[in-house]
């Protein structure tokens, strides 16, 4: 029964988690997922008493995790575009309705006239304008 409650608990944590995180980081998530689920599979097992297969299986989500990283060499474009999801906080797919209401969401607090500065104004309108152009092509 106790692990039942635990498992729920863990469900319910699982979900806020995840609707809490901005786009950007959900979908660093997503790609790292086997890493995620061999970690908490670790936990799990160590909680239980498995000492040396909760070992192995952390070293597999460690080697899970390091595999499944971002590649290097993307284009000086990716790395822009990625930028700007970053401040938007949208991510890769996110279609042009979504950004804009990432932007018009960050504007609301960051532009001059409601007490946010300039420059971050000026960052989430370049950031938005080049995600939108990027659509367009």
């Amino acid at each position: 029964m106790l692990l039942i409650a635990l498992l729920i608990v863990a469900l319910v944590f699982g979900l806020l988690f995840f609707g809490r995180l901005a786009g950007a980081r959900r979908a660093l998530i997503m790609e790292r997922w086997p890493a995620f689920l061999l970690g908490a599979l670790a936990l799990f097992t160590l909680v239980r008493g498995g000492g040396w297969l909760a070992i192995a299986l952390a070293a597999a989500a460690w080697i899970a995790f390091w595999l499944t990283a971002p590649r290097a060499g993307i284009s000086p474009d990716d790395a822009a575009d990625a930028e700007a999801q970053r401040i938007l906080g949208v991510p890769s797919s996110a279609s042009e309705e979504e950004i804009r209401a990432a932007y018009r969401a960050k504007m609301a607090s960051a532009h001059p006239d409601r007490g946010g500065a300039h420059h971050e104004a000026a960052r989430l309108t370049a950031a938005r304008d080049r995600l939108l152009k990027r659509r367009k092509r």
